[in-house]
């Protein structure tokens, strides 16, 4: 038996994620490399890797690996799964520090610029998936780092 990696956070991911993540469901084989980069940042998540966090939705750094969604009082955020293209953003809360839940993916390019109606209605999709899943139960939020992560994260 081969031991693994520790787990220091954790992720919960919806269905549809999962679902997405499913070889058998790719009709385009360029796909399998690209959710294979993409399962290879939820490792990064949940082993422990110092995160590079963008806390101000307008004001982060390219090199964040989560970022908080305008409005942050809504308690939505993103993984920013960069490489290779197409870019993938799964939204998301935390439930408490260091425990995040993906809701929905998205690819970045249809996600038009800052502000657009299109991030609008990913943000609103997420919040009614969580809703859903989660009815009663509200979305972590705050003001600090702190208030999500334990330990290892950075602000970029």
């Amino acid at each position: 038996m081969i031991e693994g990696d520790p787990c220091l956070r954790t992720l919960f991911l919806a269905k549809a994620i999962w679902e997405e993540l499913d070889e058998e469901t790719w009709n385009d084989p360029q796909l399998g490399v690209r959710y294979g980069q993409l399962e290879a940042d939820f490792d990064r998540y949940v082993t422990g890797d110092t995160i590079p966090i963008g806390m101000d939705p307008y004001g982060k750094g390219d090199g964040a690996f989560m970022a908080r969604i305008d409005p942050p009082h809504l308690g939505i955020w993103t993984i920013r799964s960069v490489a290779p293209k197409p870019a993938i953003r799964v939204f998301g809360a935390f439930c408490e520090p260091d425990l995040f839940v993906g809701l929905i993916t998205r690819v970045r390019r249809d996600l038009g610029g800052p502000g657009s109606r299109e991030w609008a209605n990913a943000r609103e999709d997420a919040i009614q998936r969580w809703d859903n899943l989660f009815p009663g139960h509200t979305r972590l939020t705050g003001g600090s780092l702190d208030d999500f992560f334990l330990q290892k994260a950075i602000i970029v």
